[in-house]
C-alpha cells in the first residue's frame, strides 16, 4: 500500500513539474528555445557554428529530460545553456555570413555544381579549409579566421575553376570544332569568329572572376547560339555545293517572301527584275507611308491644339480623366500581356500580379536562395530565363528587383542578406538584356512580409525575390 502512495506521489509530482515547464513562464522559455533552436537551423547553424549548436541540441534534450524526471532546477540549467549555446551559434552564423559572405558563397557554388564537373580532392581541401574557419570564427578568434579564410578561398576558387571550364568553356569548344570539321568558318565566318572571342570571354572570366558564373553562363550560352548557326550555316553551304539547283530554290523562297510584303504593302513587285529593285520598291512604300502618317498626325495635332484651347476651363478635370483613362489603357494592355506569360510559367514557380497602378510583378516563388547566400542557384537560370522572355514583353518599362528575407536573424543581418540578393539577380537580368534597359535593385529586408513569420510556411512565403515592370508614370 504503501509503495502504491509512493508511486502516485511521484507520478502527480512529475505532471505537475511538466504543466510548470508546459503552462507557465517556464514553458514559454521552452518553447522560445525551440523557436529559437528552428531559426538557428534555417540559418545553417549546423553548418557555420556546428559546436554551439550541437551543445545546444544536447542541452535541450538534457532539459527536456530532467524535466520528465522531475528535477526542476537542472531543467532549468540545461534550459538556460541551450539558450546561451543557440545565441552563440546564431552569432557566429550572422558573422560567417556577413564578414566571410565571398566565402561562403564561393562554397555555396561549389556545393550547388554538378559533382561531375568536380574534383574530389579540391572539394574535400575546399571543405576542410572551410571548417577551420568556422572553428576559428566560433572561438572567436576573428585574426586566424581571416588568414584561414584566405586559404580557404583560393581552394574553393581552384576547385571552381576546374568546374567552369568543364561547364561553361568546353561545350562552345565543342560546338567551334564540330563547325571547323564541316569548314564552318569559310560558310560563316562571322557567326565562328563571334563563337571564338566569346569562348575566350568566357575562359577569361574563369581565371580573373570565377565568381562571374551568371555573366559565363550567358556568355557560354550566346558562344554556343552563334556556333549552331555557323554550323547550320555550313550544313547549308555544303548542300549547296553538292546541289547547285538550291540556289535557285532559294532565290524564288526570298521573292515569293518579298511579293507577300508587298502585296500587304498594296504595290505590285512583278516588274521588278531583281531583288535590289523589288527592296528600292519597298522602301519608296514605307517611306511613303511614313510621309502620309506624319501629315495625319499633323492635322490632328492641329485639330487637339484647337480643341484644348477651347477647352481650357476644364483642363483639370479633362487632366484627371486622361490619367484614369491612361491607367485604365496601361492596364488593360498589361493584363492581354498577362494572359500570355502564363504560358511561360509554372504557377508554382512565378505568381503574376497586376497592381493598381499597372505595375506588373513577377514573384519569383522557387528562386529558393541558401540561407545566408546571394548565390542564385543553377537549377532556377531557366525560370530566370523564363522572366527576360516576359521582360521583353513589356519594351518600354522599367525594372526594379525587389529583394525580401523572413524575420528570421536581425533586422540589419536581413536588410544587407535582401540587398545583395535583389544585386545578383540585377546582375544575371542585366546579363541577359540590352544595355538600354533601366534596372535598379532594392532590398526591403523583413519590412514588406506577405505571410506569418511566426510559421515555416509564411517564413518560407517571404523568403522571395519580386522583379516589378513599372507602368509609364505620366
Amino acid at each position: 500500500m504503501f509503495n502504491y502512495i509512493l508511486v502516485s506521489l511521484r507520478i502527480l509530482i512529475t505532471s505537475l513539474v511538466l504543466m510548470f515547464f508546459t503552462s507557465s513562464a517556464c514553458a514559454m522559455s521552452m518553447d522560445d528555445v525551440e523557436q529559437r533552436m528552428g531559426e538557428a537551423e534555417q540559418l545553417r547553424a549546423a553548418e557555420f557554428s556546428p559546436e554551439h549548436y550541437g551543445e545546444a541540441k544536447e542541452s535541450l534534450v538534457d532539459a527536456k529530460k530532467y524535466i520528465q524526471m522531475g528535477k526542476n532546477d537542472k531543467a532549468r540549467k540545461a534550459l538556460d545553456k541551450s539558450a546561451n549555446e543557440l545565441e552563440q551559434a546564431i552569432l557566429a552564423v550572422q558573422t560567417m555570413s556577413s564578414k566571410f559572405s565571398g566565402l561562403v558563397e564561393s562554397r555555396d557554388r561549389m556545393q550547388m555544381t554538378d559533382a561531375s564537373y568536380l574534383r574530389d580532392d579540391l572539394v574535400l581541401r575546399a571543405e576542410q579549409d572551410f571548417n577551420r574557419v568556422v572553428k576559428y570564427v566560433e572561438d572567436g578568434n576573428m585574426e586566424r579566421a581571416k588568414e584561414r579564410a584566405k586559404f580557404a578561398l583560393q581552394t574553393l576558387r581552384s576547385a571552381q575553376v576546374v568546374s567552369l571550364r568543364k561547364q561553361f568553356v568546353r561545350p562552345v569548344v565543342l560546338k567551334v570544332a564540330a563547325g571547323r570539321k564541316l569548314k564552318a568558318r569559310e560558310y560563316a565566318p562571322k557567326a565562328t569568329a563571334t563563337a571564338v572571342r566569346l569562348r575566350k570571354e568566357v575562359e577569361h572570366l574563369v581565371k580573373s572572376s570565377p565568381d562571374k558564373q551568371v555573366k559565363m553562363h550567358a556568355l557560354a550560352q550566346q558562344g554556343q547560339a552563334k556556333a549552331e548557326r555557323a554550323i547550320e550555316v555550313a550544313k547549308l553551304g555544303r548542300k549547296m555545293r553538292e546541289d547547285p539547283s538550291m540556289v535557285e530554290t532559294l532565290r524564288d523562297a526570298e521573292e515569293n517572301r518579298l511579293n507577300a510584303l508587298g502585296k500587304q504593302l498594296g504595290i505590285n513587285l512583278s516588274g521588278a527584275h531583281s531583288a535590289e529593285q523589288q527592296a528600292l520598291l519597298l522602301q519608296q512604300a514605307v517611306l511613303a507611308m511614313q510621309k502620309t502618317y506624319q501629315k495625319q498626325l499633323q492635322d490632328s495635332d492641329k485639330v487637339i491644339a484647337s480643341l484644348n484651347a477651347k477647352m481650357g476651363i476644364y483642363e483639370g478635370d479633362l487632366a484627371s480623366m486622361n490619367e484614369l483613362r491612361r491607367k485604365l489603357q496601361l492596364k488593360r494592355d498589361a493584363e492581354a500581356k498577362i494572359e500570355r506569360l502564363t504560358k511561360l510559367f509554372n504557377p508554382d514557380d512565378v505568381e503574376i500580379l497586376l497592381t493598381p497602378d499597372a505595375d506588373v510583378i513577377l514573384r519569383m516563388k522557387r528562386l529558393n536562395f541558401r540561407s545566408g547566400s546571394a548565390v542564385i542557384p543553377p537549377n532556377t537560370y531557366a525560370m530566370i530565363d523564363s522572366a527576360v522572355q516576359s521582360i521583353l514583353m513589356f519594351s518600354d518599362r522599367s525594372i526594379r528587383v525587389e529583394g525580401h528575407t523572413d524575420s528570421a536573424g536581425g533586422n540589419l543581418y536581413n536588410q544587407a542578406l535582401s540587398e545583395r540578393r535583389s544585386d545578383a539577380v540585377k546582375a544575371y537580368l542585366m546579363a541577359k538584356l540590352e544595355e538600354s534597359r533601366t534596372i535598379e535593385s532594392v532590398g526591403f529586408g523583413e519590412e514588406k512580409p506577405i505571410a506569418n513569420n511566426e510559421t515555416l510556411q509564411g517564413r518560407e512565403k517571404n523568403r522571395r525575390i519580386d522583379i516589378v515592370l513599372l507602368a509609364p508614370r505620366s
